[in-house]
């Protein structure tokens, strides 16, 4: 049963992850504006001031980075939980954690005020590439 869930997770995550793709330019931006705000908000009852600059195009980046993160968590725990053997579950983590990275940036295209980059695609699979590492050296540092 728990395989199952983790792989009802990716699906619904992957589907999540296309549908901000999605998402216009205008309406994607009113979203990292409103971080922005609570971020800003949040620094100042700390008394921390946040940097505007650039502040926005930093919150999709780090949004970015963090969705493939979660991501690859999931990618790992679906085959884990299905028993896959360590290295053929590495090829199958970094290649679909790509794939999905490339299809999110080739959904892009056709949202309005969107478009695609190599380096989103980069920075997208960084994100399950630094799972997939940090749980690398987890399991060598434990034998």
């Amino acid at each position: 049963m728990k395989r199952f869930v983790w792989l009802l997770l990716l699906v619904v995550f992957v589907a999540f992850i296309f549908y901000n793709s999605s998402m216009p330019a205008a309406e994607s931006h009113r979203a990292s504006e409103l971080v922005g705000s609570i971020l800003t908000g949040m620094g100042k009852w700390f008394g921390i001031d946040v940097p505007q600059q650039n502040l926005d195009h930093n919150i999709r980046k780090l949004a970015h980075f963090l969705e493939f993160a979660l991501l690859g968590v999931i990618l790992c725990n679906v085959y884990a939980a299905f028993g896959v053997i360590h290295r053929t579950a590495t090829g199958y983590i970094l290649f679909l954690g790509l794939a999905v990275a490339v299809t999110d940036e080739y959904i892009q295209l056709h949202a309005p005020g969107r478009s695609a980059l190599v380096t989103d695609v980069i920075l997208d699979f960084s994100g399950v590439f630094f799972i997939w590492l940090t749980r690398e050296v987890w399991s060598w540092a434990k034998r």
